[in-house]
């Protein structure tokens, strides 16, 4: 959740934006952050199916492991690093991988958040089917698309392949 701007905060926004309204600028982002989905409502459908059927205990250890591993994506000395494999370390990370490939439908509703596309690599560590796995040779021009865009194509695969 994003936190209010401050008195000052608010007050320097109108002075580089005058003609701009803070709380309309605001929405429309809100709007644009919330519209960024990879599925539909049919799949989002689908996936809850599957995400319901992963047992309840590997649920509540997997959202609570994936927070914490969450939280350090952009922590200390990893903040600086552009390289996503750098993410695949630590007890949350081993945590996750322990649970295996039953993970996999709440992996992939992670990844549906483009926010979370980071979670490629635990994705990539899990997947035991090598088909579902979404890679690209250095020529390829889809690699222009990002971590970002291969999340969004890995979580279409996995419908399409399911």
């Amino acid at each position: 959740m994003a936190r209010s701007l401050t008195q000052a905060e608010k007050q320097r926004f109108r002075g580089y934006f005058p003609s701009l309204d803070y709380a309309s600028v605001r929405e429309e982002v809100m709007k644009e952050k919330m519209a960024k989905s990879y599925l539909s409502a049919a799949q989002r459908r689908i996936l809850n199916g599957e995400c319901a059927r992963v047992p309840e205990r590997v649920r509540a250890t997997f959202t609570q492991a994936f927070a914490a591993w969450k939280k350090g994506w952009f922590s200390g000395g990893l903040a600086i690093s552009s390289d996503p494999h750098t993410r695949t370390v630590g007890k949350e990370f081993d945590t996750l991988i322990a649970l295996g490939p039953a993970i996999l439908p709440l992996v992939v509703e992670a990844l549906a958040d483009p926010e979370n596309f980071l979670a490629l690599q635990l994705y990539d560590a899990i997947q035991p089917n090598d088909q579902l796995l979404v890679q690209f040779e250095p020529d390829d021009e889809r690699i222009l698309e990002g971590e970002q865009g291969r999340a969004q194509r890995v979580v279409q695969a996995w419908f399409a392949n399911r």
